[in-house]
């Protein structure tokens, strides 16, 4: 054995790296929105959107609001034509419930679709 140090052999030549295009006021391609809360924007409501949670839209719940009064009313004048008060009480209930679920389903799948869009 030699007691010679071992040279290193030759460097591998650089990698190039890739150019990226920041915005500067030569290149106004891109402006970076400005801090803070833009108007008309809801982080939440966009998640009251899409996963679950309560509406706090006005125009939703005036629509949902008449929906479950004539959908009370139907049930209850059905319920009274199939029998008697307490019929009729249990049409209005059914009615209140079943308008309930399915505006609050339709105004959902609306709203879903609206901020999918988005």
């Amino acid at each position: 054995m030699s007691n010679e140090p071992v040279k290193p052999g030759p460097l591998p030549p650089p990698v190039p790296q890739q150019v990226i295009g920041y915005a500067t006021p030569a290149n106004p391609a891109w402006h970076p929105p400005p801090p803070g809360p833009q108007p008309g924007d809801s982080t939440t409501q966009k998640v009251f959107d899409t996963v679950a949670g309560p509406n706090i839209r006005l125009k939703d719940n005036l629509i949902q609001l008449v929906c479950v009064i004539v959908g009370a009313v139907i049930g209850g004048v059905i319920g009274r034509f199939k029998g008697d008060q307490m019929g009729m009480l249990i049409g209005i209930l059914a009615g209140l419930v079943g308008a309930l679920v399915l505006s609050g389903l339709v105004i959902g799948i609306l709203r879903f679709f609206g901020a999918v869009k988005k």
